[in-house]
């Protein structure tokens, strides 16, 4: 329970890091105006990041110790 919860956690951290850069990227812009539009696009990678790293918990720690070694 422990793996599955720091895995999910760190996978939040890492979506919600990664998702406002690629989608600026992608798309020029953000959903919404001003910081709104920015937050949703954290918000929704932390989410998202947090499911898919709470159902991979052996990638997540895996990456994980990966940025630990550098």
């Amino acid at each position: 329970m422990i793996r599955r919860t720091l895995s999910a956690l760190f996978g939040g951290f890492l979506f919600s890091i990664f998702t406002p850069i690629i989608y600026f990227f992608l798309f020029d812009a953000f959903p919404l105006d001003g910081f709104k539009g920015i937050a949703v696009v954290i918000i929704s990678g932390a989410a998202i990041g947090a499911v898919i790293g709470a159902m991979f918990p052996r990638v997540f720690g895996f990456i994980f110790e990966m940025f630990i070694d550098i």
